[in-house]
């Protein structure tokens, strides 16, 4: 290895003398500039490819490219795009100029009054751009798109309507409730440019296929009228199906789009009880909906407004969700200093307080799914507030669906960290519910619904059992296939995780199974011998080869297609793709194999044409376009020109024996400029194992909380990033074991390499094992860690504050890796904890722990700071205020800070540059907003 290293690292060293010109060195002022892909999307005939290109700080914008033509258009600020069905338009959200948001911001504004996106359609055909500002949302189907759906609003009016719509509704803004007044819905016509217009819709609905839009009108104020139509997109014609006063929410369509569904409400209390509305647009509504006086309808129970109702594929059944009805809220009597405001904490608590408060608000819409079988008009409820998770088939027309039980297990979760759960198969006409397997952490439903397959840590081994009521044969799968199906690397004291199910064969004949390397084809019946598809080639040659699902609405794995495989080499870190057989169990044949990272293929509905990347240590992860046999691959993106004017980094794979004798790896980054004749400072980073990243690409970019490693070669650092395997109760030393004889592998083996100059830096994890190797040794000239836990003894009876979970589970069976509690292994909690010999700490520190934390306490940082302060050893401690554990994206202005601190104080302390000002005095905290420091 070291032979070959060193060859490599002269070969580049001469490539580079040869230049005329030395490339700049990137600075913080380019990390605005460097752009990133994503939303990539290709049209259905796999002739057009769309995708987003943003800066990382200023305006993107959409780039929409011919892929045979090699014609492109671009829209400034386009982003969220959609192709229609029949692949003749594309249609996008504009955001506002990044100028215009800043100024709005500035003003202090609520959200409701932020400038608004518009809707852009972009039409192929005659190559026009149509544009509608203040928009709220947009749809297209899946089929059957001459017309887009799309609603606006007037700017800066607002009031809460509800959270976004799931499924074909109008697509909003992610996961965040809208503030809204009721708005326009516009059908728009791509081809011809016709317009209609419904005033005052607060819902609306595309069917899937494309036939018909259901919406909600409402007027009137304070007593509201709501009006619920259907308009058939052939004809342009508007039904009315409903009308009256009161509040309709939540409407919904078959695929098909000629039946109906939505929740209706006429109390005028804010807390009401809906009752479901549901008919055809042929026949009109049904005589009577569901309400809480339906026949097996719960006793106090109603149809819930937090779960939008959905049909199966065949229309055949109606989905909704259930709950206690809402009692109506008490009127508030007491003056605010007479409430009572406690947490009462009691040791049978299936969950802490603090998880309860976390849950709070998804606990209060809770919904438990029901069925109605339109036929029969028939009632069932299928979820309980025991079984609260149920998984249906065969896109909600399968015969059965998989229960979940988790209350057994949820109080001892809480310090082991499991997600064991009792599983149930529950019948869909019926609702009877059979148990069917006990405390599995991992279980499954066939797509077709007629095995549940579950995964048992106690033997590492699958099982499975019939969904047929008169079957009781529990089937063993692979206990006697002589490969293990968990993580064959796992090295923490707590049972390895399986490989997982790739899918099943048509009609649930068969379910594929990944060991390390292989997929196995497993008879669910235990009666025919296992067989594994890929002949073991996987594991022959240290490949891990993985399915690739190229149609996401596909149900089974077809044998007699073309199926491709993701393969990753273990031994040289790089990624391909092979044609697998999964019909005749051929070797699976080479398509493509680079020294790249490749990223799953993108493929056309209805073309073999795909969009795929492949990036490297040097090359951004550009689109490029071929068939399914990877045959004639063509750049479509250049993301990065600027990049050959800068001077990046390559990187190596680096073995080496620790301490204990364990075989490590690690990446070695290394400037492209690299003279092997000089000495270079060295940055150590570390999370856990990174060498499966040897062929990631990384931009220049501000930190969150760790070190950029491009930027840092670029300014003349080499940068090394070790593999850390774990023994049970001694993280701190395994990491200690890793990091120092890695590093002491490079300080003798490489001469430029400058033994004197050598800093670490981690962050969370990464962050503790820094702060516990500053204290073993002194041989490094400067550490930086954010959010290390300092004292494990304090820490692991804390709380996870974003999740509201205890921490114990982390420290006895996962990360933390001790093997134990706090009160059986008490003398281990002290040695592996830094705190305790903060006097042997003669390596400066810098520390970032924010005081919005979610994840390791922020006193666990001051913990520290504070020991080393009366200690008089040098120590910094940045605390950015309400940031969490790492700097959030959007916050450019910290994650700037952040890089100019953590590059200044290494730069000190490696490469003999003058101490900053804020180093040197401080920031007083009268100064604080107005001087930096730097």
């Amino acid at each position: 290895m070291r032979k070959r290293l060193t060859f490599l690292l002269v070969l580049v060293s001469i490539g580079l003398f040869a230049q005329e010109l030395p490339k700049r060195i990137i600075g913080t002022d380019d990390f605005a500039g460097w752009k990133t892909i994503r939303g990539t999307k290709i049209s259905n005939n796999g002739k057009t490819a769309g995708y987003e290109l943003n800066p990382q700080r200023g305006d993107g914008v959409l780039i929409i490219k011919q892929l045979e033509t090699k014609q492109e258009d671009t829209i400034p600020r386009g982003y969220d795009a959609a192709f229609s069905p029949e692949s003749d338009y594309i249609v996008f959200r504009i955001k506002q100029p990044l100028d215009s948001i800043r100024k709005a911001k500035m003003k202090e504004l609520e959200k409701e009054e932020m400038p608004k996106d518009s809707l852009g359609i972009f039409v192929f055909k005659n190559h026009t751009l149509v544009k509608f500002p203040n928009l709220k949302s947009y749809a297209v189907p899946e089929k059957n798109g001459g017309w887009i759906a799309f609603m606006t609003e007037k700017p800066g009016e607002g009031r809460e309507t509800g959270k976004k719509q799931k499924g074909t509704p109008g697509k909003g803004e992610d996961g965040e409730k809208e503030k809204h007044t009721t708005g326009d819905l516009i059908l728009y016509h791509a081809k011809n440019g016709d317009t209609l217009r419904y005033h005052d819709v607060s819902r609306f609905y595309y069917s899937k296929g494309g036939a018909s839009i259901a919406l909600i009108q409402e007027t009137g104020d304070p007593l509201k009228t709501a009006r619920v139509s259907v308009v058939g997109t052939s004809t342009q014609k508007r039904t009315e199906i409903f009308s009256g006063q009161g509040t309709a929410k939540e409407v919904s369509m078959d695929d098909a789009g000629g039946q109906f569904a939505f929740l209706f409400s006429n109390d005028t209390t804010k807390q009401k009880a809906y009752s479901l509305f549901f008919g055809s647009i042929e026949n009109g509504l049904s005589g009577q909906p569901v309400s809480g006086e339906t026949k097996g309808m719960p006793i106090g129970w109603s149809v819930s407004e937090s779960c939008t109702p959905y049909f199966s594929e065949d229309g055949a059944r109606l989905f909704f969700g259930t709950a206690r009805s809402p009692a109506p809220e008490p009127k508030d009597t007491l003056p605010d200093d007479e409430k009572i405001k406690v947490d009462v904490w009691n040791w049978q608590d299936r969950e802490l307080q603090p998880q309860q408060k976390i849950n709070l608000d998804k606990e209060k819409k809770r919904s438990y799914l029901a069925v109605l079988h339109l036929k029969e008009n028939k009632f069932i409820q299928l979820g309980d507030p025991v079984i609260r998770e149920i998984q249906t088939t065969l896109k909600g027309n399968g015969p059965y669906a998989l229960g979940k039980d988790i209350v057994p297990y949820q109080r001892t979760s809480s310090w082991t960290g499991e997600h064991k759960a009792d599983y149930y198969l529950v019948d869909i006409k019926t609702g009877i519910k059979r148990k069917i397997a006990d405390g599995m952490e991992d279980a499954w439903i066939s797509p077709g619904g007629n095995f549940v397959v579950w995964y048992d840590p106690a033997d590492s081994s699958y099982y499975s059992r019939s969904t047929n009521i008169e079957s009781r044969t529990v089937n063993q799968l692979t206990k006697k296939i002589p490969v293990l199906f968990c993580d064959e690397q796992h090295d923490m004291p707590s049972s390895p995780r399986p490989y997982g199910i790739s899918g099943w064969a048509a009609e649930d004949r068969s379910v594929y199974i990944y060991d390390r390397f292989d997929i196995w084809k497993i008879d669910p019946t235990a009666m025919k011998v296992p067989m594994n598809v890929t002949r073991s080639f996987g594991r022959r040659n240290q490949l891990r080869l993985r399915y690739v699902k190229l149609d996401p609405e596909q149900e089974f794995i077809r044998a007699e297609n073309v199926n491709i495989v993701r393969s990753f080499d273990e031994r040289s870190k790089a990624y391909g793709f092979f044609e697998a057989d999964f019909k005749n169990f051929k070797e699976p044949g080479l398509l493509v194999a680079e020294d790249k990272l490749f990223g799953i293929p993108l493929k056309a509905r209805e073309s073999d044409r795909i969009l795929f990347t492949k990036e490297s240590c040097s090359e951004f992860p550009d689109l490029w376009v071929s068939n399914l046999k990877f045959e004639k691959p063509r750049k479509i993106s250049d993301a990065n020109p600027q990049q050959k004017q800068y001077n990046w980094t390559f990187t190596n794979l680096v073995k080496w024996l620790s301490f204990n004798g364990e075989e490590l790896q690690g990446m070695l980054y290394l400037p492209e400029d690299f003279n092997p004749r000089l000495k270079y400072p060295v940055v150590v980073y570390y999370y856990e194992r990174n060498s499966d990243n040897l062929f990631k690409h990384h931009i220049p970019s501000p930190s969150r909380s760790v070190i950029n490693y491009t930027y840092y070669a670029s300014n003349g650092y080499l940068v090394f990033v070790p593999d850390i395997i774990y023994r049970t109760g001694y993280p701190g030393q395994s990491a200690y074991d890793a990091v120092v004889s890695g590093v002491n592998y490079l300080i003798n083996n490489f001469s430029f390499v400058d033994a004197e100059k050598i800093g670490l830096q981690g962050q969370s994890w990464g962050g503790y094992q820094t702060a516990f190797i500053v204290t073993r040794t002194n041989q490094f000239a400067a550490a930086m860690a954010g959010a290390p836990v300092s004292n494990m003894t304090s820490a692991y009876g804390g709380i996870r504050w974003e999740t509201g979970l205890s921490r114990m589970f982390q420290y006895e069976r996962t990360q933390s890796r001790m093997g134990g509690t706090l009160w059986e292994k008490p003398l281990l909690y002290i040695e592996n904890s830094p705190l305790f010999h903060a006097p042997k700490v003669h390596t400066p520190l810098l520390m970032m722990h924010n005081d919005n934390d979610g994840a390791v306490p922020w006193y666990q940082g001051i913990e520290f700071f504070v020991a080393l302060r009366r200690l008089n050893k040098p120590v910094w401690l940045l605390n950015y205020n309400g940031e969490p554990h790492n700097l959030k994206a959007e916050s450019w202005g910290n994650r700037m800070d952040l890089t100019i601190r953590m590059k200044g104080f290494f730069d000190h302390y490696l490469k003999g540059k003058p101490m900053p000002e804020w180093m040197r005095f401080g920031v007083p905290a009268l100064d604080k907003g107005e001087k930096t420091g730097y």
